[in-house]
């Protein structure tokens, strides 16, 4: 047989076993499967004959009882070029139909279940052609994003590294310091690892703030959590639960968030002031939703030094020897005092939790259940492991 000449089938080089099809065949396929009984096909000519010669070299190999598999990884990948030209990916495989319909002809011994294994494993890797492009190309934004962000943390800002992402900067940004819960919601028996799960929990809430933000939020992240920017243009600062929830939906896991206003020169220190935010929130056992400043202001001033702090960091001195009796009081106060929702979360009993408390008291010389002495070991858990001043954090 002749070799055929250079035309849309010369897209990838053929190993020799492939069949090659004639110039002509293929020219009827391209001119028929274009205006097929579907309607007019919104690929062109140039394009329609790539797909086509691949599709001929797919029955032809099936009619011989030879194995396809050069030929899907042919098509899987052409996928990746007509991906990158901007071809429609249910335009590809709206082709791949028409032309094989084409090709096929009534005298075919091909059984009816081939045809269907044929077209799975075809649509199979256009489709895996297309994600790993999709992929491709939305990792390198992310990246280019994400060191922007990054940027503007810091404060080393950067018109030209937003220009070059497509980002143009706001004036003024709700800055979000999140932590990810480690404990998954999803079904722990699946057999998945958990580093697994961590970073399948992680592209979800990628996916889920691009959309939940129209694509305008900028975010530093790891599996832990990290610092979130959002443009507080048209967004009231509900709108932050709102993203927040839905974050934590979509990880299927419980995330924590404190929020922080700060115009855009501003943002390094609002950043800073939302993790300092939310540690406080997670010392004192905090887990889930969104914390404001104005919710731990008081808390919030009790973390800088002084001789409060000194004395505060007195008051849970006598629990050192007792890790349970200070993780009973975190979890008490994180509950408002609810002892039945206390002895759920550490798998006791109400009577032991009462227990627990009159050790505390008995121990500290504070009670929780008295309003005054409440304030001061909630202030005393606020402080606890903070840096001491003039020590390295």
């Amino acid at each position: 047989m002749s070799e055929r000449p250079q035309s849309g089938l010369a897209l990838l080089s053929r190993p020799e076993t492939v069949c090659v099809v004639r110039e002509s065949e293929l020219d009827r396929v391209v001119r028929l499967a274009g205006s097929a009984d579907r309607g007019p096909s919104t690929l062109r000519r140039h394009e329609i004959g790539p797909i086509a010669g691949l599709c001929s070299e797919l029955v032809a190999a099936l009619r011989a009882d030879r194995s396809v598999d050069s030929a899907i990884g042919q098509l899987e990948r052409g996928a990746v070029e007509w991906a990158r030209d901007g071809i429609a990916v249910d335009a590809v495989l709206d082709m791949v139909h028409r032309c094989v319909r084409v090709i096929l002809e009534p005298g075919d011994d091909i059984r009816a279940s081939e045809l269907v294994d044929l077209l799975g494993s075809v649509s199979a890797a256009v489709a895996a052609a297309y994600v790993r492009y999709a992929l491709d190309v939305t990792g390198h934004s992310d990246h280019a994003r994400d060191n922007l962000a990054e940027q503007l943390i810091v404060g080393s800002r950067s018109r030209i590294a937003a220009r070059d992402c497509g980002v143009v900067l706001a004036a003024e940004y709700w800055v979000l310091a999140m932590d990810i819960g480690d404990e998954s919601r999803d079904d722990s028996t699946d057999g998945l690892d958990e580093r697994v799960r961590a970073r399948r929990a992680m592209t979800r809430i990628r996916l889920e703030l691009d959309r939940a933000c129209d694509g305008d939020a900028l975010a530093a992240l790891s599996a832990q959590g990290g610092t979130v920017l959002i443009p507080t243009a048209d967004r009231p600062e509900h709108h932050v639960d709102t993203v927040a929830a839905a974050l934590s939906r979509a990880a299927g896991r419980r995330i924590t968030v404190t929020v922080v206003r700060a115009e855009l020169d501003d943002i390094p220190a609002a950043a800073e002031c939302a993790h300092e935010l939310l540690e406080i929130v997670r010392r004192i056992g905090r887990v889930g939703g969104v914390h404001r400043f104005s919710d731990f202001a008081l808390e919030y001033q009790l973390s800088r030094p002084g001789p409060a702090q000194e004395y505060l960091r007195t008051v849970l001195e006598p629990l050192a020897v007792h890790p349970e009796l200070l993780e009973t009081l975190r979890c008490h106060i994180a509950n408002d005092l609810n002892r039945r929702k206390t002895a759920r979360m550490l798998h006791l009993h109400t009577n032991t939790v009462d227990y627990r408390i009159r050790r505390i008291a008995a121990l500290t010389g504070f009670d929780a259940k008295r309003c005054p002495d409440l304030w001061y070991l909630r202030s005393a858990l606020v402080v606890a492991g903070m840096p001491i001043e003039g020590k390295a954090k």
